[in-house]
Formats: C-alpha cells, sequence, structure tokens
C-alpha cells in the first residue's frame, strides 16, 4: 500500500478538495482506496457521509496508541465482496494530539505502523493533513511514501511555503522518513485574470522550477458546486466552464498518481 500525504501549513488551500478528487480518480482507477483524515477540523469526512452510525469504527487518534487497536477503517464501498474504499474519520482526540510537545520520532512513527495492518487490503492511502506544523502533520509525513502541497497564490497563502518545504526535508534527511518523497507544488485556486498572481506563479516556479509541478488548478466555480454536491468535478459536467474545469482536475489528478509509480 502506497501512502501520500497532501500537507501544506495554510489552511483554505485546498487540500481535502485535492485528496476528494485524488480519491475518486483512484478509485475509477481500479485502486483499492483507504482515505485517513488527520485534520480535527474533519472536512474530508464531510465528502464521503456515514449512511448509518458505524459503531467501534477505527478513529484516527487511535492510530497514536502505545498498543495495536483491533478497530477497523469504516468501508465505504464494496468491490467483489471485499472493502475497495474505506475512510478512518477524524475526531476529537486530535485537537489533544497537536498540542503534544517534544515527541519522539517513535511516538510520531505510530500512525504509519499501525497503517501497516491494512497494507494487503489497500492499494493506496491518501492523508488529509492539518494545517499546522504540529505533531499531526509531522506524524502524516513519518507514515507516507510521497506528499503532494497544494499552493496558492497570495502573500498570507505563500508566506510559510519555504517553511513547509524544509520541514519535508528535515523528515527525510533528518531519520524521521528516509523513504519520503515529495511529488511536488501544485498551484491552485489562482484568477487567471490577475496579473498580480500571475506573476506570483511565475515567481514561484523560478525560484522552485521543477518543483512545481506542470499542472494548474484555477479557481473555478464548478468546484466549489461539486463538492457542495460531494461528487468529483468532472462527474456530469455540462458546460464550457464545467467541462474545462473538469479536464484540468481530472489531469492534475491521474499526473499525481502516476508520479507514485514513477
Amino acid at each position: 500500500m502506497k501512502k501520500l500525504s497532501v500537507a501544506q501549513q495554510k489552511g483554505g488551500v485546498g487540500k481535502s478538495t485535492l485528496t476528494v478528487h485524488l480519491a475518486h480518480a483512484a478509485v475509477e482507477a481500479g485502486l483499492r482506496v483507504l482515505l485517513l483524515d488527520m485534520d480535527a477540523q474533519a472536512n474530508l469526512g464531510l465528502s464521503f457521509p456515514a449512511h448509518e452510525a458505524v459503531p467501534g469504527a477505527l478513529r484516527a487518534s487511535a492510530l497514536f496508541g502505545a498498543e495495536p487497536t483491533e478497530a477497523t477503517p469504516e468501508v465505504l464501498a464494496y468491490r467483489d465482496g471485499h472493502a475497495s474504499f474505506a475512510i478512518i474519520r477524524a475526531d476529537i482526540g486530535l485537537v489533544d494530539l497537536d498540542g503534544v510537545k517534544g515527541s519522539s520520532h517513535e511516538f510520531l512513527r505510530r500512525p504509519g505502523l499501525a497503517l501497516r495492518r491494512f497494507a494487503k487490503d489497500y492499494d493506496l492511502c491518501l492523508i488529509d493533513t492539518p494545517p499546522s506544523l504540529g505533531v499531526l502533520l509531522m506524524s502524516s509525513l513519518a507514515a507516507s511514501d510521497f506528499v503532494v502541497t497544494p499552493v496558492v497564490m497570495g502573500l498570507f497563502e505563500l508566506d510559510g511555503l519555504a517553511e513547509l518545504v524544509r520541514t519535508i526535508q528535515v523528515a527525510r534527511a533528518g531519520g524521521l522518513n528516509p523513504r519520503l518523497r515529495h511529488v511536488g507544488l501544485l498551484p491552485m485556486k489562482h484568477n487567471t485574470r490577475s496579473k498580480d498572481q500571475l506573476a506570483h506563479l511565475a515567481e514561484l516556479r523560478a525560484q522552485y522550477g521543477a518543483a512545481i509541478l506542470p499542472e494548474e488548478l484555477p479557481e473555478r466555480e464548478p468546484v466549489k458546486q461539486a463538492i457542495a454536491r460531494r461528487l468529483p468535478v468532472w462527474a456530469k459536467a455540462r458546460g464550457a466552464g464545467h467541462i474545462k474545469a473538469a479536464k484540468e482536475w481530472r489531469a492534475a489528478c491521474q499526473s499525481i498518481l502516476g508520479r507514485l509509480n514513477k
């Protein structure tokens, strides 16, 4: 099972939206997908609501337990009688965990070790991370094989990006997770008619070079509408603007997923 974190320390940059679309793209490609919501805001789970209460389902904070739990993820879909799509939902216990100071590498690696139980059941685990550089983000990076970073053009949104890139490098070089690969920075939610934002994007490409993915996901109203309907934007696409957004998002998701095999 490959594990991909969607990480950015700033909020409102589209992490959950990207995770949702990557999940749909992966399922449509025939992969068995496990979602892990490590953000206490639990936005990821809103796109995949439970049709009924699932008592005893595994929750994200339980992955940090010193002793292994027998609980299992909540199954969202089956294929040939086996779980093909499942989620480990965020819970209130994550709030206290992110405030823990001085966490050891051993503690940060616990979620990754716990996920090994499901390595044969799923092909891909997608991890939605919180907007911080705390325990939850670091433990997500420790558990992952890959990380992709959504980037929004703006002074506040770009502030701290260099720190996040350094954090990923430290996680890799400092021994927390030597196998971690940064898939790249994905420009998102920019206004293609704004000269300032296009200038920011050009500066970002000049600064980070090949680390910036060639795909771009500009701000598109059909994406918001699709999320509100709990669908990927390429589902039931109608109208020129919707079809354009659908092509952009499908291409970006397929490109990111394809990079996991290189």
